[in-house]
């Protein structure tokens, strides 16, 4: 609610004030009067308007999935990749990867690896392991192939060296290309599908690099506060006795 203040000024509203008649006429109206002058003065006046402010939007301050599945393939480095074998069997395999700047897996496999599936399409299942009882998880589904160009195919083989330390021989290198993904908070909850517009153009959470240290540092130095807040305001029918926050990013706390 806002209070509006306006002053309104008015120049021709005269101020009358009536003067002596002049000496009485044999023809003048016993009730008439004359006036010598007429003196204008500006009137001010001021007015106050009550005015209702828009309704605040809500505005939604949990992560959204394709966000997570960012952050979760931004911290991690090794997931499962799967895919039908040639018998028609799944079958899945522990892998290393790292993600270039839209999100792209980028595979290094050994010779024998990208045979075993039958066309190309395949899943990697990452998990973020944290402290806490929460696991959240992400399965990117797409197709394994090899980069399109040298051009890229060195710029990929930074991506690794900067990612793992060392180098990788490029005719080893494969990339995913993303056409969806399962996001799935922790498990035995039910997962939600990001297109690969969402995933490609959504953003990893800027916190990601110095979340643990300051969740080391929250628990270490406010355990009080942490406690307080699950007795007071979380509406806990328990009492805490270590009570410790779990994973920390830019837009809520969570436990």
């Amino acid at each position: 609610m806002h209070l509006q203040a306006q002053t309104l000024t008015n120049q021709l509203v005269p101020s009358v004030i009536p003067l002596k008649a002049t000496s009485k006429s044999p023809f003048a109206h016993p009730n008439a009067c004359r006036f010598r002058g007429v003196s204008y003065r500006a009137l001010k006046c001021s007015v106050a308007t009550i005015s209702e402010s828009a309704p605040t939007e809500l505005r939604n301050v949990k992560p959204f999935p394709a966000e997570v599945s960012r952050t979760i393939m931004e911290l991690s480095s090794v997931g499962t990749l799967s895919s039908l074998s040639q018998e028609g069997w799944p079958l899945g395999v522990g892998v290393r990867f790292a993600v270039d700047q839209d999100g792209t897996p980028l595979l290094s496999l050994n010779e024998s690896l990208p045979e075993f599936s039958i066309d190309g399409r395949s899943s990697l299942h990452v998990q973020l392991e944290q402290c806490g009882l929460r696991t959240p998880q992400c399965t990117i589904q797409g197709s394994i192939g090899k980069p399109d160009n040298q051009m890229v195919l060195k710029r990929l083989h930074t991506t690794w060296k900067k990612r793992f330390g060392e180098d990788v021989k490029e005719d080893l290198l494969y990339i995913v290309a993303v056409e969806r993904v399962l996001q799935i908070d922790d498990f035995g909850e039910v997962g939600v599908w990001v297109n690969s517009s969402d995933y490609k153009t959504a953003s990893p959470d800027p916190l990601r690099n110095c979340a643990e240290k300051l969740v080391d540092e929250i628990n270490t130095n406010n355990a009080e506060d942490v406690n307080r807040f699950c007795n007071i305001y979380a509406d806990l029918n328990l009492q805490p006795t270590n009570s410790r926050r779990s994973l920390l990013d830019l837009f809520l706390l969570f436990f």
